[in-house]
């Protein structure tokens, strides 16, 4: 339950309902099982089919772990199951947000950061084709229009590309394209951008997602993580190893009051 306590403190005003598990999106509803307790999703699944039967419209594959759960626990009612309720939404809160409230995580003190500051002792971004893949509500990929040449927001959470284009919008700014699209799946042509970046929005399918870099990536160019994990890293830590194998670079960058480890790694010309 850490990861809910970290949602609470970020969201102390935050109210949640069973029905805001509606706004999930597919592959919202595919990483459940990696974010949710298994007998607590349970429960809220036997006390609201409809809900069963919305993941799997929304999600086909995800029927037959619907299933298997439903045979597997027994329903509950009461305290129990607004426990559980609560459990399962708090769990994935962040997610919630995104899509019912992206104001709400815009405003968060965890944006007070500059991307040219935190990318400028590895590469300037004047002129640059740059992608910010996972730009949330675009805090980086905004503040990268200033120097870039084009900018690229990648964003697979729909409220979260509508909420960047209408900044956009009332901005007035002419160098920022929104996109839809996941790391380890890139929209874009192999060789485009001189720049790829990513804000805590990598690790998830790493091996796919290294893959995607080098093919998007210029001969030349560049790829930072700025990961939002603790500066330096566990030398035991997966992640940590995994990158540097591939290539990368470790270093650190303000994130606020914190220091936090990122990672670059120039592809070859």
């Amino acid at each position: 339950m850490e990861y809910a306590d970290h949602c609470r403190r970020l969201f102390p005003s935050l109210e949640l309902d069973v029905g805001d598990l509606y706004l999930l999106e597919w592959f919202q509803i595919a990483g459940l099982p990696e974010r949710v307790p298994e007998r607590e999703l349970t429960q809220v699944l036997h006390a609201h089919p409809k809900l069963a039967s919305f993941f799997v419209a929304r999600h086909p594959p995800f029927a037959a772990y619907v299933d298997r759960l439903l045979a597997e626990h027994e329903p509950v009612d009461g305290n129990e199951l607004l426990v559980a309720e609560q459990v399962v939404l708090w769990e994935i809160a962040e997610w919630i947000v995104y899509q019912r409230e992206p104001q709400m995580y815009d405003t968060l003190s965890v944006h007070d950061w500059d991307i040219v500051a935190a990318t400028a002792d590895v590469v300037g971004l004047d002129g640059k084709v740059v992608l910010d893949a996972g730009a949330g509500t675009g805090h980086a990929a905004l503040a990268a229009c200033a120097r870039a040449e084009i900018v690229y927001a990648m964003e697979p959470v729909t409220t979260l590309r509508r909420f960047i284009r209408d900044k956009i919008a009332r901005l007035g700014i002419q160098n920022l394209f929104v996109v839809d699209g996941f790391l380890h799946a890139i929209p874009l042509p192999a060789a485009s951008v001189d720049v790829l970046f990513t804000c805590r929005a990598f690790g998830w399918q790493l091996p796919d997602e290294l893959r995607e870099i080098d093919r998007v990536v210029k001969p030349g160019g560049v790829a930072i993580h700025l990961a939002g994990l603790p500066y330096p890293a566990d030398s035991d830590d997966p992640l940590h190893q995994e990158l540097l194998a591939d290539g990368y670079q470790e270093g650190s960058y303000a994130e606020g009051a914190a220091t936090q480890r990122k990672y670059w790694k120039w592809l070859e010309p």
